[in-house]
């Protein structure tokens, strides 16, 4: 009911703001419209040479209000609405300014300004899910400066992000830990576009930080886009938990979080053969070390982890302009390798069939 509540508010704010915006400028500068992004897929799943069976998902449902109250102001509200975890009640919500032409400024809960053409891709079916360990978004502000076409910077001051495998009883705790970004993205003639960003995030315990360092690039010629990415996951406490509960199955005992370092590598390769139809095909190499000794398993600065993913598909997209609507059909073999010899039989080589849709519904 509270969450109910919550997202009315958002459309009344939002609708007023509309509402007298139209009302002071009659040049049509303003607008408000509300978007619904959903993607349902069926999946066949494959694990350690058993076959799962198939199920339905609703992978992803989201509610998006965008709107410009003038040429200065504009908004952003978004909600995941079919997300598992329902403490947080809105996903982003700022406003952002134009002081002028060449510099912006943006408040509010805000998607981290992370580089990497991934962290860009709205594809959901091709996410490599592993990449960003943070489960929500920061609040904070941000400074967009364009000092030439195509070419932006963006310095970003946030709440640090949140990380749930912090230990609970840390002798010396920062009371208000902060995480700082700064993102360039440029582009050359629409052929060539760059996302690259360094970022750092104190951790709730003194002298623990995450700091993440992701470059992408990515080359269009029409019919082909090769996209390409690597991104380094630098964790003085793992963020995704995965070597750490391994690790802690072996010693109850045992309560510290593993601090690990993970590099990632991925290469995209999209083909529009005839038009409306895509073939997709993607891989991803993955390597995690340890930074330090832990449970007198993983020794320090060992290589502890490779994972291998690879993705090929075909997408159909009826509308070829907007790309409001695709469906599509991909197949996915993710291998995990584990270097320790007390731990490999926790390794893993599944298989995904994904039969899908995504679609963005403008309802206002």
């Amino acid at each position: 009911m509270k969450k109910t509540k919550f997202i009315l508010l958002i459309f009344l704010f939002s609708y007023s703001f509309y509402s007298h915006a139209t009302t002071i400028n009659k040049d049509k500068t303003p607008y408000f419209n509300i978007f619904v992004d959903f993607t349902n897929s069926i999946n066949s799943t494959i694990k350690k040479d058993f076959f799962e069976g198939s199920r339905f998902y609703d992978d992803h449902l989201n509610l998006e209000v965008i709107g410009k109250v003038n040429d200065k102001i504009s908004y952003c509200f978004s909600n995941k609405l079919n997300k598992k975890n329902m403490d947080k009640i809105v996903d982003l919500a700022y406003l952002k300014y134009k002081w002028n032409d060449n510099l912006y400024f943006l408040i509010g809960k805000q998607a981290a300004s992370f580089g990497s053409m991934e962290y860009a891709n709205k594809e959901t079916a091709y996410r490599y899910t592993d990449v960003y360990k943070n489960k929500d978004n920061p609040v904070g502000f941000s400074f967009i400066y364009i000092p030439i076409k195509n070419h932006e910077f963006q310095l970003q001051v946030v709440n640090s992000i949140s990380n749930n495998n912090q230990e609970k009883d840390t002798i010396q705790k920062v009371n208000t830990p902060m995480g700082y970004s700064m993102n360039w993205n440029w582009s050359w003639n629409k052929i060539i576009r760059n996302r690259w960003s360094y970022s750092i995030f104190q951790e709730n315990e003194n002298k623990k930080f995450w700091k993440l360092l992701a470059l992408g690039s990515q080359f269009h010629m029409n019919p082909i886009s090769i996209e390409a990415d690597y991104i380094l996951s630098d964790e003085d406490i793992e963020r995704n938990g995965s070597i750490t509960k391994i690790l802690q199955s072996y010693n109850h005992d045992y309560k510290n979080t593993a601090s690990v370092k993970y590099g990632t590598y991925l290469v995209k390769l999209k083909y529009n053969f005839i038009p409306k139809w895509n073939l997709i095909a993607k891989g991803v190499y993955e390597m995690g070390s340890s930074k330090k000794g832990t449970n007198d398993i993983l020794g320090e600065k060992k290589l502890f982890k490779k994972a291998y993913t690879y993705y090929g598909g075909i997408e159909f997209v009826p509308t070829i302009h907007h790309e409001d609507l695709s469906f599509h059909f991909v197949y996915q073999n993710q291998r995990v390798n584990y270097n320790l010899d007390q731990i490999k039989k926790e390794n893993k080589n599944d298989h995904f069939i994904i039969l899908g849709l995504s679609y963005r519904v403008k309802i206002i």
